[in-house]
C-alpha cells in the first residue's frame, strides 16, 4: 500500500464502491417484487403496500441535475453517490429522457440502471394475439395497471377524449372497441389512469399500420373495421401463419359468394363467459344462437372484431390467397384441409373425424 500512486489509490476506491452499490442493488432487487411480465406471468400490486415517486427526467439533464432531483423526490439518499455512480460506469451521456416512477426499496445503482436504459415504467405487461376485450381488462387489472371497473368503463364510454386522433375514432358509430386494442408488449407508469392505458394501446395500432398495408387495404375495398373484423376471426381460427393468408381468402370467397361465414370462433365469442370465454366444445344449441356475431345464424360478418388481431393477421386479412377455397376443415394438428367444393369438404370431415369450418 506505501508504494501505491493516489490515482491508484482513489481508481481502487472508486471501483471497490462501484461493486458494493451493484452488490447491494442485487439484494434490493431481490427484495423488489419482479416485475417484468410475459403472456403467462403477471405481478398483483392491488395487495402491496407499496408507494412510489414520480421523476421527469427532460433532454439536456445533467447526472447533477437528475441526481438533485432524485434527491429532493426521495427516490434516492445521497446525489453525490448517483454522480459517482454514473461517471464509474461511463453513462454520464447516456441518461435517457422520460417521466419515471420509482417503487420504494430500489437502490441507486437500479435507479440509475432504469434512467440509463430508459426503463419508465416498472408495470410491464404483455397482451397476446386473439384477445377479447374481457380478457385484456384481466390481464391489466392482474398486473395492478388499472382497475378492473374502472377500465372496463373507459371501454364502454370510450369519450372523445381517448379516441379521438386514433384508428378508433373511424370506426361505426355505437361499436365496442374490440380489435383495436393492439396486442403488444406495453409498459405503464405507476399511477396509468383507465383512460390513459387505453389510449396508449389504441396509438399502438395507429404506430403499426405501415403505408404499404394502409395501401393494401385501400386496394381491397374494405372498411379498416371490416379487415379488423376478418383479421380477428383468422386469428382465433389459425395456429400456422402459412394458413393466415388461406383463411382469409375462404373469408373472402364466401362473403363475395354471399354465403355465411360459418366460422366456429364467432360462436365461441357469442356464448363466452368469464372463465371461459373460448368455449371448446360448441352444442346444437350455441351454432343455432341468435346472434349478430354467431356466423352460422347471421350473414355477413360480425358487427365488431371478435378479439385483437396481431399485425400478420391483419395483413392477411388485406391480402387472400388468390386460391378458390370455400371450406376448410381442422385436422387435430393445428393446420386444415382446405376444399372448394362441399363434397371436397365432406371427405375432409370423413377423413379427419372432427374441428371447425
Amino acid at each position: 500500500m506505501f508504494g501505491m500512486s493516489w490515482r491508484t489509490g482513489v481508481t481502487l476506491f472508486l471501483v471497490v464502491a462501484v461493486m458494493a452499490a451493484i452488490a447491494s442493488a442485487t439484494v434490493a432487487i431481490s427484495r423488489t417484487p419482479d416485475l417484468s411480465l410475459n403472456a403467462d406471468q403477471s405481478v398483483r400490486f392491488g395487495n402491496l403496500e407499496q408507494s412510489h415517486t414520480s421523476v421527469t427526467i427532460v433532454q439536456g439533464d445533467s447526472a447533477a441535475v437528475i441526481a438533485r432531483r432524485l434527491l429532493t423526490s426521495g427516490a434516492i439518499g445521497s446525489a453525490s453517490r448517483f454522480e459517482l455512480l454514473t461517471l464509474l460506469l461511463g453513462w454520464e451521456s447516456s441518461l435517457e429522457p422520460g417521466s419515471y416512477s420509482f417503487e420504494s426499496g430500489l437502490t441507486t445503482y437500479e435507479i440509475l440502471r432504469r434512467i440509463h436504459f430508459g426503463e419508465t415504467s416498472p408495470l410491464r405487461v404483455v397482451i397476446p394475439e386473439g384477445l377479447r376485450l374481457e380478457q385484456v381488462t384481466e390481464r391489466l387489472a392482474e398486473a395492478g395497471v388499472v382497475d378492473r371497473g374502472e377500465f372496463a368503463a373507459a371501454l364502454e364510454a370510450a369519450v372523445e377524449s381517448t379516441v379521438v386522433g386514433t384508428l378508433a375514432a373511424r370506426r361505426p358509430a355505437h361499436v365496442s372497441l374490440e380489435g383495436y386494442l393492439f396486442p403488444s408488449a406495453y409498459s405503464f407508469p405507476l399511477g396509468t389512469t383507465a383512460d390513459e392505458a387505453l389510449r396508449l394501446m389504441l396509438q399502438r395500432l395507429d404506430s403499426v399500420m405501415t403505408p404499404q398495408l394502409w395501401e393494401q387495404i385501400a386496394a381491397s375495398g374494405r372498411s379498416l373495421h371490416e379487415i379488423l373484423t376478418i383479421a380477428s376471426i383468422i386469428e382465433r381460427e389459425v395456429v400456422e401463419d402459412s394458413e393466415r393468408a388461406l383463411v382469409s381468402a375462404v373469408i373472402w370467397n364466401r362473403l363475395d359468394a354471399g354465403m355465411r361465414l360459418q366460422m366456429d370462433s364467432t360462436v365461441q365469442y357469442a356464448v363466452g363467459t368469464e372463465g371461459d370465454w373460448w368455449k371448446r366444445e360448441l352444442s346444437g344449441e350455441d351454432l343455432a344462437k341468435e346472434s349478430p356475431y354467431n356466423t352460422y345464424y347471421a350473414s355477413g360478418l360480425p358487427p365488431t372484431p371478435i378479439a385483437s388481431p396481431g399485425l400478420a393477421s391483419i395483413a392477411a386479412a388485406a391480402n387472400p390467397a388468390n386460391v378458390p377455397y370455400l371450406f376448410f376443415f381442422a385436422r387435430g394438428d393445428g393446420t386444415h384441409a382446405f376444399a372448394v367444393t362441399f363434397e371436397e369438404h365432406q371427405a375432409n370431415a370423413e377423413r379427419y373425424g372432427g374441428g371447425s369450418q
